[in-house]
């Protein structure tokens, strides 16, 4: 069976076909594999197996049992005894008549088994017709099985005694091979436990390859919808566990559609609403600005004068705001540049003291900026709405004919640059502590030490925040460190 990752299709819906392989059979085919490699190799390895045995490269495991009286004959046929008269699959030790080893390829243990044996046969031995008798027919003298090895006892032509050890299991046909190598039967133990490892690890990798790429259709789904192209074709895999998971994707997808699509309709409807107020506020905005001239007409004292020019001052600002507000809503905002720090004072001074004297609340200004002190980045009326938001704040939580300060001053600014810093304190409640920490959310409400007016939706410090921040500029909150009232700074980089 071809093992395509995907096949291009859906129905005529644009579903997936609920039809395909269960997972089970694709797991079971690859068990079946295991099993297939696994049955041709162990046929490969008897084959090879027997063919080795044949050639007499190794004894097989019962060699010693099936040998040993003949092997115990030569024994006692013979005064000199070397490797050439005792086959690989024994070892075996001699001793002089006095019990002394003398030769033989035994070490370690197997020698000192051999040399208690030996040293038990001595002390116990039978008469010697009798072990004439032994030597004659091959039957050992004396026997005794331990877990390495079973050792038996033969009596030489002359008399000495000779211990040979043999194990049940195949032993190479030569010394050398079986003193330097592991015993036939544990390397073919050792050779099968790596050719199955390595049977399951090339098998495990191909099939979670084929699983992986089969499951790439999940990737091409998830691309899709990330890219917001919820009309794509969903891919279709031979899997059915997977198209049925497709075919949630598919009803997730439909239902993701459905919704975004009527989130985008009422975003729409929203721009337009806001750019048709904006239209409709330069009416209003324009009978406001004819009567002010012709007030401005009549015979006015410097103190009305005055009253007039802020008035006309708010109008203008208000038009700015709803051109503002219609140029946004139909995605063609100036862009930002930057405005002269000297500027923005200025603007925010002259703004400041018209909007405290209509709310009968009295300016103090604290100017310690020179006549150069740079560029800020930013657009000049956002970042003036932004500080007279905050001066705005300030007012609403002063006390009658309060005082609210505001101070210019230059600070060093971060990476050894400077900084524009506006600071803007009123004598009110001051912050609490949670306020602190959220009063520059979006529609925070929450600060009871600070509701001494009403009509606050928490919209103003966080709208200034974010244009703070656009312009890459902190604003922070903090009480005063003497006496009452609350401080919002402003800091912005001077370039």
């Amino acid at each position: 069976m071809p093992e395509s990752p995907m096949e291009p299709s859906i129905n005529g819906k644009g579903r997936p076909s609920r039809k395909g392989m269960p997972i089970v059979l694709l797991i079971i085919r690859y068990f079946l594999y295991v099993l297939l490699i696994l049955a041709v190799l162990s046929a490969g390895i008897y084959m090879v197996w027997i063919n080795l045995g044949a050639r007499g490269d190794f004894f097989w495991a019962n060699y010693g049992e099936q040998h040993l009286e003949k092997v115990g004959q030569s024994i006692g046929g013979s005064a000199a005894i070397d490797e050439s008269l005792i086959p690989a699959a024994y070892w075996y030790r001699t001793y002089d008549s006095q019990g002394h080893p003398v030769g033989g390829d035994m070490k370690g243990g197997m020698a000192s088994e051999a040399d208690q044996l030996a040293a038990d046969h001595r002390e116990h031995r039978a008469s010697k017709p009798s072990e004439e008798r032994e030597k004659k027919t091959g039957r050992p003298l004396a026997t005794r099985a331990k877990p390495d090895a079973t050792y038996v006892v033969y009596a030489t032509a002359d008399g000495r005694p000779c211990v040979l050890a043999y194990r049940i299991q195949p032993q190479w046909a030569s010394r050398q091979t079986r003193d330097r190598y592991p015993n036939p039967q544990n390397l073919l133990l050792v050779f099968c436990g790596a050719v199955l490892l390595i049977t399951l690890l090339l098998i495990g990798l191909r099939a979670a390859h084929v699983i992986s790429s089969k499951l790439k259709v999940f990737n091409q789904v998830a691309d899709d919808i990330g890219r917001q192209d919820l009309d794509a074709s969903l891919p279709r895999s031979n899997v059915l566990e997977i198209n049925r998971v497709l075919g949630s994707f598919d009803r997730m997808r439909a239902t993701l559609k459905e919704s975004l699509e009527k989130t985008w309709m009422a975003q729409e409807s929203q721009r337009r609403q806001v750019a048709a107020l904006a239209h409709d506020l330069k009416t209003p905005l324009t009978i406001m600005r004819g009567n002010a001239d012709l007030l401005g007409e009549t015979g006015l004292s410097r103190e009305q004068q005055s009253y007039l020019d802020s008035i006309e001052d708010a109008i203008r600002e208000m038009a700015d705001y709803a051109q503002a507000i219609s140029q946004g809503s139909v995605g063609t905002a100036s862009g930002r540049s930057g405005v002269m720090a000297v500027a923005l004072k200025d603007v925010v001074n002259n703004q400041a003291q018209g909007y405290l004297n209509a709310r009968s609340l009295r300016l103090e200004r604290d100017d310690r900026l020179g006549s150069d002190t740079g560029q800020v980045s930013g657009d000049a009326a956002d970042l003036t709405r932004a500080i007279m938001n905050i001066i705005a704040n300030a007012a609403d939580y002063s006390p009658d004919h309060g005082l609210v300060t505001l101070t210019w001053r230059l600070e060093g600014g971060q990476e050894g640059g400077r900084a524009l810093v506006v600071t803007v304190r009123d004598r009110g409640p001051g912050f609490s502590s949670r306020a602190l920490a959220h009063a520059t959310e979006w529609l925070y409400q929450a600060d009871s030490s600070r509701h001494g007016s009403s009509g606050h939706h928490g919209i103003g410090l966080a709208a200034a925040r974010s244009t703070v921040e656009s312009a890459g500029g902190r604003l922070i909150l903090a009480n005063a460190a003497s006496g009452d009232g609350a401080a919002v700074t402003v800091s912005l980089p001077v370039q």
